[in-house]
């Protein structure tokens, strides 16, 4: 898969890719921005054509890939047409895909959302205060941006991370509302 993927960033074309075997609606809708060894970096379009941030995930967890549909279509004009952008990230090509994404993250003090192996019901939402080859230290934070203590997680469990969505933002908002009274 990850040759198809590689010509999907190269295009430039929007893709739909299918993670699940058993959902055949569920799948991630955006450009891919990059491609490590084992992992993928999509520019998350929502189903209106809004920019919803980031998304990393496994190269092994897709299941099919389509462009060029008419659904497809319908994004990229949406996209286009509403002036969406996502913000440009810089990305070292000489690091590992996922180490380069968690300290962007935490140099920018961003919102992420890491879904654990076997636990994608229940994302762990927060800023990353520290992180090492092995773990990643997480700031919780509520869905109403309220601290909720630390979560400490195996690099290796984590199955996604998402970052700079609209989910993020909402979390950013309420934390700065928290933090004004």
């Amino acid at each position: 898969m990850i040759d198809e993927v590689i010509k999907m960033k190269q295009n430039k074309n929007i893709v739909s890719i299918f993670c699940d075997e058993t959902d055949s609606t569920t799948f991630l809708e955006g450009y891919i921005y990059a491609v490590g060894v084992q992992k993928f970096l999509i520019k998350h379009i929502t189903p209106h054509g809004l920019a919803d941030g980031y998304i990393l995930k496994e190269l092994d967890s897709i299941v099919h890939l389509e462009t060029g549909g008419k659904y497809e279509r319908k994004i990229e004009k949406l996209y286009h047409k509403k002036n969406q952008k996502h913000i440009d990230l810089e990305i070292d090509k000489n690091s590992d895909l996922e180490d380069n994404i968690l300290q962007i993250c935490m140099n920018n003090e961003y919102i992420t959302s890491f879904e654990m192996v076997e636990d994608d019901e229940c994302p762990i939402k927060g800023t990353i205060k520290e992180l090492d080859s092995n773990k990643v230290i997480v700031s919780k934070l509520t869905e109403d941006g309220e601290e909720d203590g630390e979560a400490v997680l195996k690099k290796e469990n984590i199955d996604t991370i998402s970052f700079l969505g609209v989910d993020e933002e909402d979390i950013e908002i309420l934390r700065g509302v928290n933090r004004s009274f």
